[in-house]
């Protein structure tokens, strides 16, 4: 009898849950309205947006439709403001209004560096024949279809050739993007070997290039849905090092090495802003093979694989959290020493051992950070300058308190260093800025293990 009117119970409480989600007003998407778009086509836009003309959405749900297409807009990272709103025309039917801020795409930077230590070094001697000259030219949103391509020209005593173009769709139901492009240069200083202290030492040879590379590659991705997307990449890389470099280091391999590799990157990005996220959470997961065995002289042969989790979550109105957790594993088979990996690549580092690289077969970090907005995301117009696309911009600042830990796994092949094998870990203070363009501008003042304090400056958020 007991179970029987638990069951009708059970029973009562689902029917009137479903008979609440029925009964809720549905409104008719009768049309998507945009502007703004001057370069960007309308169905680069439409491909963002959550809801298409003539679907049925019920009251409760047009926040989070308005909130998703804001994000999907965002993260495309075409516009500086991004606005999304309804339009109420009566009789549950409604418009969706799309405003956006567009950027600008064209972005030349001109190339002038010196190749010795600093300024005063290069003074002293005054020799023309050290300085680095080019060009490098980013095109985004070419066509207005958010394609991208970049060209990098460096001349002089180091060179450097370099062209990128990435299509992001190429079929009609705009899942299937293409990417391709090459590099190849030469220079003169290059990494020779890992010292005990977890050090890269670098040799340098003035009257020739101590080491040259050549790569290139093309990558197919396939973009799901909004948040998932697959991407296969194959590519070609050959580098000649002069016999000093292997002669440095008994491990440092082969001098000369071609190979090809193949790769699988999967990513479920739900994150509110990508490139700063307060909200949502991401994941990837990779999967490279070094060597095929295609070529006669190809001498490496060897896989790796690596994982990426973050969330991100508001405490409060003010308050955030984050967490970060990474990991990559390969054979315990020492590689040649330009392909190393380990902490201390990339973005993948211990906070407070930024000077330092731990190299490794299996790495492991965790990075968790609280940050409370100091400045709220504010909005501003520079009445001096005429162009929208830099006359309006935002801004914000956070303060951060942030705990790191990490390990790194030496080859056996190898005697570890002072950092390998045993647990790394920080905890420091750090002011972010945050503004248009996607820009982040990180000051971090981190204690490490070693008992070792500094101040860091990044260009990318912490997690």
């Amino acid at each position: 009898m007991k179970q029987t009117a638990f069951f009708i119970t059970c029973l009562s409480f689902f029917c009137s849950f479903a008979l609440a989600q029925s009964s809720q007003p549905k409104y008719i998407i009768d049309t998507i309205l945009i502007e703004g778009n001057h370069i960007t086509k309308a169905s680069v836009i439409n491909r963002e947006i959550v809801v298409k003309p003539g679907d049925s959405v019920s009251e409760s749900h047009i926040p989070q439709i308005l909130e998703k297409t804001r994000d999907n807009l965002r993260n495309i990272s075409l516009f500086n403001f991004v606005d999304v709103d309804t339009l109420n025309i009566g009789n549950h039917h409604l418009n969706i209004k799309v405003s956006v801020v567009e950027r600008w795409y064209i972005w030349p930077y001109p190339i002038f560096e010196i190749a010795d230590r600093n300024f005063n070094t290069w003074w002293r001697a005054k020799n023309l024949d050290r300085l680095n000259y080019g060009v490098k030219i980013f095109w985004y949103n070419f066509r207005g279809t958010n394609q991208t391509f970049s060209i990098y020209t460096r001349l002089g005593y180091d060179h450097k050739i370099s062209f990128d173009y990435t299509i992001p769709f190429i079929d009609r139901q705009r899942k299937l993007g293409l990417a391709f492009g090459f590099s190849m240069g030469g220079v003169h200083e290059a990494a020779s070997f890992t010292t005990q202290e977890n050090q890269v030492s670098f040799l340098k040879i003035e009257d020739r290039y101590i080491k040259t590379d050549q790569e290139a590659f093309v990558a197919l991705m396939y973009r799901k849905n909004f948040n998932i997307v697959h991407s296969f990449e194959s590519s070609f890389h050959h580098y000649q090092a002069d016999d000093t470099l292997a002669n440095s280091n008994i491990f440092y391999g082969p001098d000369k090495v071609s190979y090809f590799t193949i790769s699988y990157l999967f990513k479920a990005d739900y994150r509110d802003y990508k490139h700063y996220p307060l909200k949502g959470w991401y994941v990837d997961v990779e999967a490279s093979k070094y060597g095929l065995g295609i070529l006669e002289d190809e001498n490496v042969d060897f896989w790796r694989i690596s994982a990426n989790y973050r969330t991100y979550s508001p405490i409060s109105d003010r308050f955030y959290w984050a967490l970060g957790l990474y990991s990559s594993f390969q054979p315990d088979e020492l590689p040649p020493y330009p392909l190393n990996t380990g902490l201390g690549y990339g973005r993948y580092f211990v906070r407070g051992y930024e000077y330092y690289v731990i190299e490794g077969y299996w790495q492991s970090l965790a990075k968790t950070t609280l940050k409370y907005a100091l400045v709220p995301q504010t909005n501003t117009q520079l009445k001096k300058i005429k162009s929208e696309k830099f006359s309006k911009f935002y801004y914000a600042f956070y303060l951060n308190l942030f705990s790191d830990i990490g390990y790194s796994k030496s080859w056996s092949q190898l005697t570890p260093t002072g950092l390998n094998n045993r647990l790394l870990y920080s905890a420091g203070l750090g002011l972010d800025f945050v503004t248009y363009y996607d820009k982040v501008l990180r000051v971090e003042c981190t204690l490490n293990h070693k008992g070792e304090a500094g101040v860091y400056i990044h260009f990318m958020a912490g997690i």
